[in-house]
């Protein structure tokens, strides 16, 4: 499950959008962790920048999608995930638009059950990612990670509050 977008830190709440294009060849869902790698989106990683959180779809004219991208898919399939084809890159250049912002908050799936390592349940804990859509619950600590949290979400228990820390953009 994909992070989920929940409010801001900044008290005028708007996110900071940036569209880039998705690397060839990759899946991604909406509210996924990305990062930039060799200049394209690409799904996050343990221990890398965290450049943003994908929150829609575009071609390279900035127009919304309404396939999945796998070949041969109805008109209207979109359904908040999407496969590049593998020239995205040079041909199709289809774009991920963003949240880059520090300031967003989101609720992030764990990879154990939340509070299981001391402070993954806790505020002023930073964690680091599993993969794209997932917080590595045994990385809690209280010194630097991919994201800063804020306890467990009061929405979803078995969840995360977290905002990024380790940013590709605005750094750490």
């Amino acid at each position: 499950m994909a992070f989920k977008a929940v409010g801001s830190l900044n008290p005028h709440g708007a996110p900071v959008l940036r569209s880039q294009i998705i690397s060839a060849s990759l899946t991604l869902v909406e509210g996924d962790s990305v990062q930039l790698t060799s200049g394209f989106i690409a799904a996050g990683t343990a221990a890398a920048l965290v450049f943003g959180h994908v929150t829609a779809f575009c071609t390279n004219s900035g127009v919304g999608l309404n396939t999945t991208g796998v070949a041969g898919a109805e008109m209207g399939s979109f359904v908040g995930t999407y496969l590049t084809s593998s020239t995205n890159t040079t041909v199709a250049k289809v774009k991920a638009v963003c949240d880059i912002s520090k300031f967003s908050l989101y609720d992030g799936e764990e990879s154990a059950t939340i509070g299981s390592t001391t402070g993954s349940n806790l505020a002023g804990y930073s964690q680091d990612l599993t993969d794209k859509d997932t917080l590595n619950e045994g990385s809690a600590l209280t010194t630097t990670g991919q994201y800063m949290g804020w306890g467990a979400s009061p929405d979803t228990s078995t969840q995360a509050r977290v905002n990024i820390f380790e940013s590709q953009v605005f750094g750490v």
